[in-house]
């Protein structure tokens, strides 16, 4: 399973159309002379990315990504760093979910590598994106160096806190070190009650994998009802997969073995639903490798 998408819900859509909209909300506040109306360009550009983010919604990956290419060209063509820093941001996230780690890096990198274009909020996302990455690769200690310039970047109050957290806490797990991990976890869910929820669910999935392999299922499959009762309104099909690869773990430490088969099915079926090919055959393989009971 991509670990990337194990870590939590901080690779989020970035809306291109808020950009402009709030830019317009502000100037006509100001009492000022009306900003230029946006070009085509830029009109093609949140054009492009709404549409991408339907088709990401609906787990057509390909479509998304040709989406979010096509509002990248045309906020390059007017030369506009937020829409072209949200273009960027959300090519990163499909890119990694179609496997393509390489095309993620290059995505990222630059706005990394861009540091006077960029300012440092979207600096900050960037470098939590990259960490997700580097995640993803098992190269843990990178992942960690990259949350904590993520971390450093991170305008006060920082939003990608609980996010960050749930990524720290990942690595704890991957270490053995299952105490620190649901600090880590329980951490990121206070956080983010108020006002994240897809990064308090993200968080809730940790806690439950901690207390699932410490042998704690009663109060891993609470925690997991409780992410599942937050990601079921949302929609996001990778976010539902992992519920249920982690339900099924739990059935199985509990000895449920056809529950636990039941749950996995039905993951597997919303990664094929959804083209998510990497994950699909992830499953696969640990259901083949299943000890039959």
């Amino acid at each position: 399973m991509s670990r990337r998408a194990e870590a939590g819900a901080a690779p989020r859509l970035v809306p291109l159309g808020a950009t402009l909209m709030l830019a317009a909300l502000l100037s006509a506040c100001a009492g000022t002379s009306p900003e230029p109306a946006p070009s085509r360009a830029q009109q093609q550009a949140v054009v492009s990315s709404e549409r991408a983010g339907r088709q990401l919604a609906r787990g057509d990956l390909p479509a998304a990504r040709q989406g979010y290419r096509l509002a990248l060209a045309s906020a390059q063509a007017v030369q506009d760093p937020a829409l072209e820093a949200a273009a960027l941001l959300n090519l990163t996230l499909v890119h990694a979910r179609l496997g393509d780690l390489a095309a993620a890096h290059g995505a990222v990198d630059q706005i990394l590598e861009a540091p006077a274009r960029f300012d440092a909020a979207v600096q900050a996302r960037a470098a939590a994106r990259k960490a997700l990455l580097r995640l993803d690769e098992g190269a843990d200690d990178e992942a960690l160096r990259w949350a904590d310039v993520a971390t450093a970047r991170c305008p006060e109050p920082c939003t990608l806190a609980p996010a960050l957290d749930t990524l720290r806490g990942q690595v704890a797990f991957s270490r053995g070190d299952l105490a620190g991990t649901m600090a880590l976890a329980r951490r990121a869910a206070d956080a983010a009650a108020a006002a994240q929820p897809a990064e308090q669910a993200g968080a809730l999935r940790l806690l439950a994998r901690a207390q699932t392999r410490l042998g704690e299922t009663g109060p891993a499959a609470d925690a997991l009802a409780r992410a599942w009762a937050i990601d079921h309104p949302l929609g996001q099909p990778d976010r539902l997969a992992l519920n249920l690869v982690y339900a099924a773990d739990n059935e199985d430490r509990r000895g449920n073995a056809a529950q636990a088969a039941d749950l996995y099915q039905r993951a597997l079926t919303v990664y094929n639903a959804t083209g998510d090919v990497r994950n699909a055959e992830a499953l696969r393989q640990r259901l083949a490798n299943r000890p039959t009971r």
